[in-house]
């Protein structure tokens, strides 16, 4: 007899997505601005023009994108390491995702008003895996 083992594509690619953003945030500048002069500011994890707010919302987007990572790899696996159905909890993660990469930008936006700034890697790899992967998780918890 062989058995079939039902890959579950929407995990699979919230797990790409969400290790793609997470590469993007913690090697990338969040944002950046142009100040005068060839100064350039930089909003990142290791920068010292982050704004408060714009820093505490890449920890949690740091935090959000880990926790779907969990949630996609407890989905593939064969024996779960958590039983309960975690599809709620990803699609609420997602969202928060989304949620603080705009406030994040929002805020560094806000402190630069001044000057020239734009969003950089760090922000368009979180803000594309938050709005798919909220799409991903809605798309599996109605699929199930």
């Amino acid at each position: 007899m062989s058995s079939e083992r039902n890959i579950d594509i929407f995990s699979g690619l919230i797990l790409i997505l969400s290790v793609i953003a997470l590469v993007m945030v913690i090697i990338g500048p969040f944002a950046s601005s142009y100040i005068g002069g060839y100064t350039y500011y930089y909003s990142c994890l290791d920068c010292e023009n982050s704004t408060p707010v714009d820093y505490v919302s890449q920890i949690f987007i740091i935090i959000l994108l880990i926790l779907q990572i969990i949630i996609s790899i407890n989905n593939l696996l064969p024996n779960k390491f958590i039983s309960k159905d975690t599809t709620k909890y990803g699609l609420i993660f997602a969202g928060l995702t989304f949620i603080f990469t705009i406030i994040g930008l929002t805020s560094f936006g806000i402190a630069y008003i001044a000057y020239d700034w734009w969003p950089d890697i760090g922000f368009y790899g979180p803000i594309v895996a938050g709005l798919l992967n909220t799409i991903l998780f809605y798309l599996k918890q109605k699929n199930q």
